[in-house]
């Protein structure tokens, strides 16, 4: 390995990340330090170490709606000293706003799909000191949270947590091509920030879930240029059918082309749903409130639909999908159930209320999961061929 002194490393990448990548290069580390990591989940007692990381579930068993420290995680600093970024251009291409142990709180949290947030050191290790450390709670600060109800939660299902595969998914997490990482991150924290906020705020919930896929979509999107007319009639039938019917075959072609950007992204996010999209839960609630995993793309089109209107025009998520779902042996309803429903000076009929938000969360997990495994197999095939 070159002089690490004079070593130029690229940082636009998330710090968990390049950590890695510098441990894997040979980087010698001099220091560790350890972090608490919250939840409201309960985790069983468990160890594991991945990497440059060290980690300790279940060091804390939080009270029923309340958070507790429940992860202790070590990392060993592999990463250069830093100079201040050069500014002579606008660079974003890394950027998180995250501290290393937050990204790897963002990334647990997407693993084991329970709320997680880090609040900072709690010890540090250093090279010819005490090596059991010394406490440094100078910047640690536990996250803002207020207790929920015990029961009858908007997003239920995420108070415990199997930590038994965490090890495997993180050794996946070096293998990732640096873009990828970066849009790894920010859509883990998209997630993790959707159940943070679920029982207080669930449109906000709903508007991070739609963006934490776009990132990786827009890693994946594809490049074959599809017809206008045909794409628009998938994506948008019912407008593309009046069009038609009103202006003809021109006047349809000449809107499809005016939309495109706008298909094109619905397109994008649809198709991405559809590639990686989980199998159904394995347990379920009756099948008339099940969400019909054969319509699984036009379902969650009238999700992304809603996510538009809410950003672009103001308009509410529907309040049956912002509400807790009925029922909870077996499972709790997927779907708002009934013939219709109306909340003040709204109303909505059964088919324009697609799913509740836990089932969203599970479909957005799921897809991110089945991406990052694709994306970690396909570099590794790609390194390997170049070898």
């Amino acid at each position: 390995m070159s002089d690490e002194s004079d070593e130029k490393v690229n940082v636009s990448a998330p710090w968990s990340w390049l950590n890695w990548e510098q441990m894997n290069h040979g980087r010698h580390s001099t220091q560790a330090a350890e972090y608490l990591i919250y939840s409201d989940a309960w985790l069983r007692r468990n160890e594991i170490s991945a990497g440059p990381m060290h980690l300790t579930f279940g060091t804390a068993i939080p009270d029923d709606g309340h958070i507790a420290p429940v992860v202790t995680l070590r990392i060993d600093d592999h990463l250069p000293e830093f100079d201040i970024q050069p500014m002579e251009k606008t660079d974003v291409s890394g950027w998180l706003n995250l501290t290393i142990d937050d990204e790897v709180a963002c990334l647990l949290s997407l693993i084991t799909g329970v709320r997680m947030r880090a609040g900072g050191m709690s010890r540090e290790f250093k090279e010819g000191s005490d090596p059991r450390g010394s406490a440094h709670y100078h910047f640690h600060q536990t996250p803002n949270w207020t207790p929920l109800p015990v029961r009858k939660r908007i997003y239920p299902g995420v108070n415990t947590a199997d930590s038994r595969e965490v090890a495997s998914w993180l050794e996946r997490y070096p293998q990732l091509a640096r873009e990828d990482s970066v849009a790894l991150v920010r859509a883990a924290r998209q997630f993790r920030d959707a159940l943070w906020v679920a029982e207080s705020d669930p449109e906000l919930a709903w508007l991070f879930l739609v963006s934490a896929m776009e990132g990786p979509a827009g890693r994946t999107a594809t490049t074959i240029d599809e017809d206008p007319v045909k794409m628009f009639s998938r994506e948008m039938p019912d407008l593309a059918e009046a069009v038609g019917s009103t202006g003809g075959d021109d006047l349809l072609r000449t809107v499809a082309q005016r939309l495109l950007p706008i298909v094109k992204a619905t397109n994008r996010f649809l198709t991405f749903t559809t590639t990686y999209a989980p199998a159904p839960p394995s347990v379920r609630p009756p099948e008339y409130a099940q969400v019909p995993w054969n319509k699984l793309r036009k379902k969650v089109g009238q999700v992304y639909s809603y996510r538009s209107k809410r950003l672009h025009e103001g308009v509410p998520f529907p309040y049956p999908m912002c509400v807790r779902p009925d029922g909870a042996i077996p499972a709790p309803e997927e779907v708002p159930t009934g013939l219709a429903a109306a909340k003040g000076n709204a109303a909505w009929v059964a088919k324009d209320l697609p799913m509740h938000l836990h089932i969203f969360g599970y479909i957005v997990r799921g897809c991110l999961l089945n991406w990052w495994a694709e994306r970690a197999h396909q570099n590794m095939e790609a390194a390997a061929s170049t070898e």
